[in-house]
């Protein structure tokens, strides 16, 4: 295993004394899919979280009253999660575990979740990663970033998708599309800056649903459970 995620959250702030003001810029960014998990999860519902990372979204999750566990291939990043949910004294669970044998926990959780992890593969690998959540979850939440994080940050190997191409991928996947969204207020140019500013809410919302958003999520659910 390289040092890749582990340089990655370095630059975020995340392995830094500042690390609490990333992690709560990273809650604020994920309110709206914190808010989907919800609506279709309610608390206590358990939760598997397949690429982890440093546990921020599992720490908040659980602090809501989820049974949830995080699951990634660093070892380094499953003990720097560890050590925030102790700090944050939140139930949170992490192991150390393969995205593609997911065996351990088939039939055992909610809902999966994997977010900023499968577009890193290509195409036939991330309905691969999807069909092994599904044995493990009723629900299955995939979420992605789109082609405008070049605004912000830089895109190396991520597939970039549409919201019509994820739901595609998610249906390839075997699961029924239960609903699409899109989040992250994309507000660089003077043109988007004012959109934001003058635009209703729901007009807002209405286009980053259609994938004007820095992320797109999709929440797929087994055929034979609808």
């Amino acid at each position: 295993m390289t040092d890749r995620w582990l340089d990655y959250f370095s630059r975020q702030g995340g392995l830094s004394e500042t690390w609490l003001k990333a992690a709560v810029t990273h809650w604020g960014f994920h309110e709206i899919l914190y808010g989907m998990i919800q609506r279709y999860c309610s608390p206590p519902a358990r939760l598997l979280d397949v690429g982890c990372g440093l546990g921020w979204s599992d720490a908040y999750l659980a602090s809501c009253g989820y049974e949830i566990l995080g699951i990634d291939n660093e070892e380094r990043l499953v003990a720097r999660a560890r050590e925030l949910a102790a700090n944050l004294g939140v139930p949170a669970q992490f192991q150390v575990a393969d995205a593609f044998d997911l065996s351990p926990f088939y039939g055992q959780f909610d809902l999966a979740y994997s977010c900023g992890v499968l577009e890193h593969f290509d195409r036939d690998v991330t309905i691969q990663l999807l069909r092994e959540q599904a044995r493990c979850a009723r629900y299955v939440l995939i979420q992605i970033p789109t082609k405008y994080t070049a605004y912000t940050n830089e895109i190396t190997d991520e597939r970039i998708y549409n919201i019509t191409e994820l739901k595609r991928i998610v249906r390839d996947a075997g699961l029924s599309v239960v609903v699409a969204f899109g989040y992250g207020d994309i507000t660089v140019t003077p043109a988007q800056i004012w959109a934001r500013r003058l635009m209703p809410r729901a007009a807002w919302r209405w286009l980053q649903n259609r994938g004007f958003a820095y992320s797109i999520a999709v929440v797929g659910e087994e055929a034979e459970a609808r």
